[in-house]
């Protein structure tokens, strides 16, 4: 297919990311962006022609809406793929628009902060001729493929139980991106962000339990908001139990906890995010904070390696966010092949991740086991 030409509607920190993963990926050329605030898109410029995903002598041109993007004749024909990292509650129209314009598009996480806005983008995107690709990047966290590849060997027997753990402290870690007054900007609105920590960041933490134990049928939890300081409506604190759907008479009981905090300093380097115990020993995705440049770490214990043996070293570099290049040559490999089956599943995967997080906020308000909600591809 060539270079790809990319239009990022929405110019928020975590596009960082994304522009570093178009590089690494290779492939693509940032031709666009649109966000209403031109101090935004002007640090998301620079860092395209930093990254070679564009050129100084022709930078991506800038719009403030996608409605401006599409009505630019020469603009609008010329891209191929827009690229949606916006708040939340505007993800099913932006991205409803886009698709109906053509093209295919990417959409960051999560799929929408509703059950009814799942099934209407799933719905939109059935229909259209580009499609559409939820940008979740925790499937390419190395740590995740791997301990998949070993559970499926048989490595550390069956799974008897599973954890994972997200735990961010925005005093030394600002992935969520913190404003111009210190605060989490629209991430602070239920109704723009549809709920708190479980929806956002711990969406991340949700999909590799998936990823590596299976669909999550129920779930029993809690929330609250333990840091007023932060000022979210939505909880900053979770803790569920998990029924993991699997064969035989018994679920897979998993335990998951999500947990903001404003000020403090967190132990980065005791706590794992993610911990998979089996008949014959255990996997452990080691937690080392989400700095650009940290560490990650996956380490196997079983009877050969009865004090451990480190499959990824905790002081490597990258960790979790070496999974955004792994999404953009999936990206590449999905737009390249035209495969639209391999693209609703990604779709069909985010729409699983709402619906367990959603069926979290029920249960903590119902105070008992609530179903996850079902989707069919």
């Amino acid at each position: 297919m060539g270079e790809l030409n990319v239009a990022i509607v929405g110019c928020g920190q975590i596009v960082t990311h994304h522009v570093t993963a178009l590089a690494g990926a290779g492939g693509y050329h940032v031709m666009a962006l649109c966000d209403p605030s031109a101090d935004r898109r002007k640090i998301i410029q620079e860092l395209c022609v930093e990254r070679n995903v564009a050129s100084a002598a022709n930078p991506p041109a800038e719009f403030s809406t996608l409605e401006e993007l599409l009505e630019h004749p020469e603009t609008a024909k010329q891209c191929q793929v827009i690229f949606i990292a916006v708040p939340h509650d505007l993800h099913v129209p932006i991205a409803s628009k886009a698709l109906q314009s053509g093209k295919h598009v990417v959409l960051e996480k999560p799929l929408a902060p509703t059950i009814e806005g799942c099934l209407e983008l799933q719905a939109v995107s059935k229909t259209s001729e580009g499609m559409l690709i939820v940008a979740e990047q925790s499937p390419y966290w190395q740590e995740v493929v791997k301990a998949k590849e070993l559970l499926d060997d048989g490595s550390i027997g069956e799974v008897v139980t599973a954890a994972s753990y997200f735990y961010e402290s925005m005093r030394d870690n600002m992935t969520s991106g913190l404003d111009e007054s210190g605060g989490l900007g629209w991430r602070c609105s239920l109704a723009r962000a549809g709920g708190g920590i479980v929806i956002d960041g711990g969406l991340h933490w949700l999909r590799p339990l998936r990823e590596l134990c299976g669909d999550i049928d129920s779930v029993v939890g809690v929330i609250q908001n333990a840091e007023p300081g932060i000022g979210l409506e939505g909880e900053t604190l979770a803790h569920a139990i998990l029924k993991i759907k699997r064969e035989g008479p018994n679920p897979l009981l998993a335990t998951y906890s999500a947990n903001n905090v404003h000020t403090a300093p967190m132990a980065h380097d005791t706590c794992p995010y993610i911990r998979l115990t089996g008949t014959k020993g255990e996997l452990v995705v080691a937690g080392t904070g989400l700095f650009p440049d940290g560490g990650g770490g996956l380490r196997m214990y079983n009877d050969e390696y009865p004090m451990g043996k480190d499959l990824f070293p905790k002081d490597r570099q990258g960790g979790f966010f070496l999974g955004f290049q792994g999404l953009w040559a999936t990206v590449t490999d999905i737009l390249n092949t035209q495969d639209r089956c391999a693209a609703e599943k990604t779709v069909l995967d985010a729409a699983k991740d709402v619906a367990v997080a959603l069926a979290i906020y029920k249960s903590a308000k119902s105070g008992r086991w609530e179903q996850c909600e079902l989707f069919e591809n």
